[in-house]
């Protein structure tokens, strides 16, 4: 029995919603952003442009409800807006063929309740999955030094990250849980990011919150593998590629079964 195909339309418009991870920062090069790297990964290998829509927003968490939600000035513009209040007007109304939502670093650092983190983010999803035909990608939290208590406590100089000060795994794994069965249950593709890179602290920038180039990279090629292993859209111009490859090189049609 073969896998599911989650999706075999190309995607023209891809949009995303997170924060400072998403948006970019620590990388030095744009092109290296997480972003950006799937956004490539994906113009190589389907065949038209992907236009990309990136409204992460530094700092961002899941809903007003979250603990650090008063807490988040971004450059004196005042409070700003949760995932929950935002997502319509910079996920849903642009239209994508690809949402992807990246949350739970914030609220697992500044210990928004596992109950409350889904349910917004339960909200969220199944407003998306109604409203739009789009491929739904889920990404997990980021791990970073603070879900390490020994590693946190060994760095001789811990910064301060005020009400996103929260240490140890327990809560970022429970959402992990959490995340992956609202996936399951609506359609969408769930990506662990926090197994994969867990204790590779020399993908971090010194702020330890923040992945730098080759972090940002890896990040990127995990989402497109999860992409690329689930969705048959990715592999068509490929399976075509080399069919032509084998005309030219046989003379002769190859039956792919």
């Amino acid at each position: 029995m073969g896998r599911r195909d989650y999706r075999s339309s190309q995607v023209r418009r891809m949009v995303v919603i997170g924060a400072s991870n998403a948006e970019g920062r620590g990388a030095t090069d744009p092109r290296n952003a997480w972003v950006q790297t799937l956004a490539n990964m994906i113009r190589d290998f389907q065949d038209g442009p992907l236009e990309v829509i990136n409204n992460a927003i530094g700092a961002d968490v899941i809903g007003p409800n979250s603990p650090g939600y008063s807490k988040r000035y971004y450059f004196g513009s005042g409070i700003l807006p949760s995932a929950l209040e935002r997502f319509e007007k910079d996920l849903i109304a642009p239209e994508p063929d690809l949402a992807i939502t990246s949350y739970g670093l914030n609220d697992a650092r500044c210990g928004n309740p596992v109950k409350s983190f889904l349910s917004d983010l339960t909200q969220i999803l199944a407003t998306t999955c109604e409203k739009t035909d789009a491929l739904v990608v889920l990404t997990g939290p980021y791990w970073n030094t603070q879900f390490d208590e020994v590693l946190w406590n060994a760095l001789p100089v811990r910064p301060d990250f005020g009400a996103f000060s929260k240490t140890g795994k327990d809560l970022v794994c429970s959402y992990i849980e959490g995340m992956r069965a609202l996936a399951e249950k609506f359609g969408c593709l769930f990506v662990d990011l926090f197994a994969p890179t867990e204790g590779s602290t020399w993908l971090l920038t010194d702020d330890q919150c923040h992945f730098n180039d080759v972090g940002h990279r890896i990040l990127g090629s995990l989402v497109f593998q999860a992409i690329a292993t689930n969705c048959s859209f990715i592999g068509k111009k490929s399976k075509c590629l080399s069919q032509a490859f084998d005309i030219q090189k046989t003379g002769r049609h190859v039956v792919y079964m």
